[in-house]
């Protein structure tokens, strides 16, 4: 068997296990606090992962995406981006500090201040492991990386359900997220210092080519970052933390299915589709069958959650949460709209051409902004319906812009990637070639 196709068959197992593993203790941990936390507890969350969000698109400056398109780095450059992660991170974990208190009070929520500070700990774990973990990546070592992420996400669920028996409130929220998300980046660091030691070695020089092609990635994240998360800003800002509450508990759960199925696809990707750089039919080919596969699989996941919305919900949250029972079925077409244009970050890393996708997310903030701004002026619901819409009205501009431009993919050749498919005649040749052999 081919080594690539081989790592790749393994990665797959790995990160679907790995990956559907985390998404249900998430899942688990929400049902459980729903029942014991208020709905402004889950406001306040909402808006703290907001902020970390936003630090977390400055933590490696784009450095992941420089080390994945880049297919030879010698100990040297990895000692110098490792030095410029670090001290940026620790500068970043300063500001944040420091402007926490303003942050709050645009708010008008004291508590908010201390939420974020305690989680932007997460910052510090990451600028000492984060590099370590996309080494692995990159080196296809899923198998580790699914570990350490369950292991980590196991553990915390344990911790959200203790804390919340003895009545910590919000805080079984936050120290539970920040265990989840810090100790995976301690535990590679770990690891990293003595598989792959940081050389005491430092050359601007040798990181400028990363840091060229990461600083578009950072601003193409952060536009892309606020642009999803519009609404959580508007409905913040505007509507009470009890509706926010509510609008975000909806929006997590439609995010579930999309963060088990692409995730495990694009982790893959990343660092495949980066080794058909140079070949743009094969990379096109590729991309348009990673298309399919995510629009296929996520098209009937979200038919699903629409049918049974009611359901789910009762089961997840409790009954005194029927009322978001309309924000889940709107936002799950929402999210598999959203869910179409996933991989194009793969695509971007094996191109690098990070500059058109910090472009395109400009211009698609621009109008998303002015559809969640139209939708604010009615109700939750029709700021749902809004970012809905504007996925809708971006489809054809995204594919101009971006995929017929990286790729030469045709409209026609898009569209039919999109349509679902069952792979019924995959599977049976599959089954077919296993039972004659």
């Amino acid at each position: 068997m081919d080594p690539i196709r081989g790592s790749v068959i393994k990665g797959v197992k790995w990160t679907t296990l790995g990956t559907i593993g985390v998404a249900i203790c998430s899942l688990l941990r929400l049902s459980i606090l729903a029942r014991f936390l208020d709905k402004s507890d889950f406001g306040l969350m909402a808006l703290t992962l907001f902020i970390l969000g936003i630090i977390n698109l400055f933590m490696d400056m784009g450095l992941t995406s420089a080390i994945f398109h880049k297919q030879n780095i010698s100990k040297n450059e990895y000692s110098s981006l490792y030095w410029i992660n670090l001290i940026f991170g620790i500068l970043v974990f300063g500001i944040i500090f420091f402007v926490s208190p303003y942050i709050a009070s645009f708010y008008n929520e004291p508590l908010l201040a201390e939420l974020i500070i305690i989680m932007a700990l997460a910052v510090l774990a990451a600028a000492l492991g984060g590099q370590f973990k996309t080494i692995e990546h990159k080196n296809l070592n899923f198998r580790i990386i699914a570990l350490v992420e369950l292991t980590s996400a196991i553990i915390s669920l344990g911790i959200a359900v203790i804390l919340a028996i003895y009545q910590y409130g919000i805080y079984a929220l936050i120290f539970s997220a920040l265990f989840q998300y810090a100790v995976p980046n301690l535990f590679f660091w770990l690891r990293g210092l003595f598989l792959n030691p940081v050389r005491f070695h430092f050359k601007l020089s040798e990181a400028l080519p990363f840091l060229k092609i990461g600083i578009y990635e950072v601003g193409s994240q952060f536009v892309n970052y606020f642009n999803r998360d519009l609404d959580i800003i508007v409905i913040g800002k505007l509507f009470s933390t009890e509706l926010l509450g509510g609008y975000s508990l909806a929006k997590q759960l439609v995010f579930k299915p999309a963060q088990i199925i692409n995730p495990i696809i694009t982790k893959i990707a990343n660092p495949l589709l980066a080794k058909f750089q140079t070949d743009i039919h094969v990379l096109k080919r590729n991309y348009l069958k990673l298309i399919n596969i995510i629009s296929s699989l996520n098209f009937f996941v979200y038919l699903g959650i629409i049918i049974f919305a009611p359901i789910i919900v009762t089961i997840l949250y409790g009954s005194k949460y029927e009322s978001i029972v309309a924000l889940v079925r709107i936002l799950s077409l929402y999210m598999y709209l959203r869910s179409l244009g996933n991989p194009i970050g793969s695509l971007v890393i094996a191109t690098g051409r990070t500059n058109l996708s910090f472009y395109w997310n400009l211009f698609s903030m621009a109008i998303m902004a002015i559809f969640v701004f139209l939708g604010s002026l009615v109700s939750i619901q029709a700021v749902a319906w809004a970012v809905t819409l504007g996925f809708l009205f971006l489809f054809v501009p995204n594919w101009w812009f971006l995929v017929r431009r990286m790729t030469g993919a045709s409209l026609t050749e898009f569209t039919k990637a999109i349509v679902p498919k069952l792979y019924f005649d995959e599977i049976k040749r599959t089954i077919s070639k296993k039972y004659n052999g």
